[in-house]
């Protein structure tokens, strides 16, 4: 074939397909049970409504395609993502920074339907920072505090040289709760909690705001050098105290209001957090408010309990807060589990004397982490993302996150938005995406295509309607005791609806499409008549495909090897002795010989079963092999071996018995005789289990009863319980003869011992008496 001709074909079943794909949107569409407009565009994103006003039936009106009637007419809604805010990519020049684009989505959904769209995100040059360094004060920090003294002015220098010229810097410290047993509250251990080693340490603290952000370097430097290190008794620190305060007291801390808010924790122990406060009598939850007062000291440590995980999260992302937490090798692990739960969050190794904490800071920075509020989607919503990060060649499915973000690089989000159902409750239909490293965002602003237009412009007490309803997108709503498609129709008070009555089953539709349903009768198209239009004029149903002619019984003609079809149960055309042939089988014939064809379906003799009665369920059908018939009269001594005769057997020769007697029974003739031979010959030669008189020679049929399980069932169960209860018995007797036996040598024993009256020598009765002056008693 040419290529040409392979274009073709493609053509045609791509065609075809469509047809069939269709055909089954179709299907959907017109269900019968589909009323109205909004019903329509809910059942399939593929069904479109017509609300022309003279189309002559309801199931009709919604179809997988708009031929029914004018485009005008046609009520189809389709799913779009129109960007209703979307500003250019700004340079950092410029008044208003503009990192994300678009700013707002408006995004229609029609349920079953899917809409797909892109953000982006570009970097801009020197975007203002606000950094916030806390550090834990524990003693294990010495060597850190150190080299942060070291660093001192030249590390904001180091940042403005790395990661943005345009930077702010605060500082802060935090030991633990001042009680037991987080800190020793002995008077000596609170003045100096190093005393035991020697030192001199700085009192313990929870946490002390000691710097506020500033592009004053000076300042940070000298409240680093001013700061002297402190220590406590437990492992853990009250670090989240700390990160709390920082989060929700903005105004004390000095964060920008439209910079990137970085908090950099510094520590090499693990953390206290929420229900620890208990073992120090602190029943009261954190409330996430502000208590930096006295002197910038969080004055509610010993009130109330330290934050969770779950309150640094939302106190992070409300106010867009990227926490960095720069922990040593021995709690890496632990820390590495925050970042799972608090968005946005980076971990990284710090040094044994925080020597690179300023590429840990570069690393974090040029880190995107974007994410959606998933507490506020929408119900029955579906999104999925992927990201496409600067330098990939392949996007990354389910992920928000890009590393080494460089300046002037680009970053596109995919989304794919679906509806999978129409929202019942009137919930906040707003998301954003966002970033806590970032004060921009963008917002979704979700939209439900769940109504057709038309549905709103109703018509009361229209004419179309008979003045009996109202005219809703096309087709008549009406009103009740009314009934029709042009409400035309009093209701029927008693037995089925008026509609139902056009319906051969509550199935079926109505009047077959080939009519219309008038006050409960089907008023047919051209060449369909019939109670339910069922039948064409040829005299038969439509999906028969027979040349029928024209009267009401249908006359089937169509025939398969000159044999007519036969009619069905509700007179169809579409039973045929054909059906009732093994196909697999080039020899067979109707039913096997062995039943009668009843409309496609064979009705089997007693003896033969299967779906073309191919299978004898009688032993009679069996066959004797030749080993079988050599063993004849082994098989039956065999069978009358266990019989009271024994040495008597009947075989039927025509009319009258004939007694063959004294069979003698070998042991090889019991081995050698088989239970199938046995079955045959039972048949065969109509063997009798004789009970007769030997003067009269009347014969008695006494066939053998198969064992009754019970007789063998009862005895092994009787046996075993017999068994066990003279088990429990011995038993009782063995525990009551020992028990007596250990209580014998008991009261020997006791009869033995020799006991000794006497007095306590450090005894003294009492010398003095009080008496309760108000006691009257007696």
């Amino acid at each position: 074939l040419k290529c040409s001709e392979f274009r073709f074909l493609s053509i045609i079943e791509l065609f075809v397909l469509n047809i069939i794909l269709t055909a089954d949107i179709d299907k959907l569409c017109e269900d019968n049970t589909i009323t109205s407009c909004d019903q329509c565009i809910q059942k399939h994103p593929q069904c479109a409504w017509c609300s022309k006003s003279n189309v002559n039936s309801n199931i009709k009106r919604c179809r997988s395609f708009a031929a029914l009637c004018d485009q005008a007419f046609v009520e189809m809604p389709r799913s779009n993502a129109n960007f209703a805010q979307n500003q250019q990519f700004s340079t950092r020049e410029e008044a208003v920074v503009v990192q994300l684009r678009p700013q707002v989505i408006d995004i229609n959904l029609r349920k079953g339907d899917t809409v797909k769209f892109n953000v982006s995100f570009r970097k801009v040059k020197d975007y203002p920072v606000d950094l916030y360094y806390v550090m834990d004060l524990s003693n294990s920090m010495k060597d850190d505090l150190a080299e942060l003294q070291k660093l001192g002015e030249s590390l904001a220098t180091q940042i403005r040289q790395n990661v943005t010229s345009d930077i702010n810097m605060g500082f802060g410290t935090f030991v633990d709760k001042v009680m037991m047993p987080f800190t020793s509250t002995v008077p000596d251990q609170l003045i100096n909690p190093c005393a035991k080693s020697k030192e001199a340490c700085a009192p313990p603290f929870g946490f002390r705001h000691q710097q506020s952000i500033s592009g004053d370097l000076t300042a940070f430097k000298q409240s680093v050098q001013n700061t002297n290190i402190s220590g406590n008794i437990d492992s853990p620190e009250g670090g989240f105290d700390a990160l709390m305060q920082i989060a929700v007291c903005g105004g004390q801390i000095g964060w920008r209001g439209d910079a990137s808010h970085l908090v950099v924790f510094t520590t090499d122990a693990s953390f206290h957090t929420a229900l620890d406060g208990k073992l120090a009598a602190i029943l009261d939850a954190n409330d996430m408010k502000c208590h930096l007062k006295r002197a910038l000291v969080y004055d509610k440590s010993k009130e109330l309990d330290y934050p969770s995980i779950g309150q640094l999260r939302a106190a992070f992302v409300a106010n867009k807060i990227q926490p960095i937490f720069a922990v040593t090798k021995e709690v890496r692990s632990l820390y590495d589990g925050l970042k799972e739960l608090i968005p946005n969050s980076f971990v990284d190794e710090l040094a044994s004397d925080s020597n690179n904490i300023i590429s840990i800071i570069k690393t974090a920075y040029n880190k995107l982490q974007m994410s959606l509020d998933d507490d506020n989607k929408p119900e029955g919503v579906g999104i999925s993302y992927r990201t496409l990060c600067p330098n990939a060649t392949t996007w990354s499915d389910n992920s928000l996150s890009c590393n080494q973000i460089q300046l002037g690089s680009e970053v596109t989000y995919e989304f794919t938005v679906t509806a999978t159902a129409c929202p019942t409750t009137s919930a906040s239909n707003t998301m954003l995406f966002t970033s806590s490293s970032l004060q921009e965002s963008v917002t979704f602003r979700f939209n439900f295509l769940c109504n057709c237009n038309c549905s709103s412009m109703v018509e009361q007490k229209s004419i179309d309607c008979s003045s009996n309803g109202s005219m809703v997108c096309g087709a008549c709503l009406c009103d009740q005791g009314h009934e029709g498609s042009r409400c035309q129709c009093t209701q029927n008070t008693i037995g089925l609806s008026l509609s139902a009555q056009c319906k051969r089953s509550d199935s079926a539709d109505i009047c077959e499409r080939n009519g219309e349903c008038l006050c409960g009768i089907c008023d047919c198209h051209e060449n369909f008549h019939g109670k339910y239009c069922q039948c064409s004029n040829t005299g038969c149903p439509v999906t028969d495909g027979n040349n029928c002619y024209n009267q009401p019984k249908c006359n089937c003609t169509a025939k398969i090897n000159n044999i007519p079809y036969t009619l069905d149960n509700v007179g169809s055309c579409t039973c045929h002795e054909s059906n009732c042939i093994d196909p697999s089988n080039p020899n067979a014939t109707v039913c096997s010989s062995h039943g009668n064809c009843s409309c496609s379906i064979c009705e089997c003799d007693p003896k033969y079963d299967g779906k073309y009665c191919q299978d004898c369920n009688s032993p009679l059908c069996k066959t004797v092999t030749a080993e079988c018939s050599s063993h004849e009269a082994c098989a039956i001594c065999y069978i009358y071996y266990f019989y009271k005769t024994k040495k008597t057997v009947l075989l039927t020769t025509g009319s009258k018995p004939s007694p063959v007697k004294n069979l003698n029974i070998s042991s090889e003739c019991k081995r050698q005789c088989v239970v199938t031979c046995a079955l045959y010959l039972i048949h065969k030669h109509k063997l009798l289990v004789p009970s007769f008189d030997s003067t009269t020679f009347q014969v008695k049929l006494d066939c053998p009863k198969p064992i009754d399980p019970v007789i063998i069932v009862l005895p092994i169960v009787a046996g075993i319980v017999v068994l066990g209860m003279i088990a429990l018995i011995a038993w009782k007797v063995y525990q009551t003869w020992r028990d007596k036996r250990e209580w014998q040598v008991f009261e020997n024993e006791m009869k033995k011992s020799k006991w000794t009256k006497g007095q306590n020598p450090i005894f003294e009765e009492a010398s003095t008496r009080f008496e309760n002056p108000t006691f009257h008693g007696t």
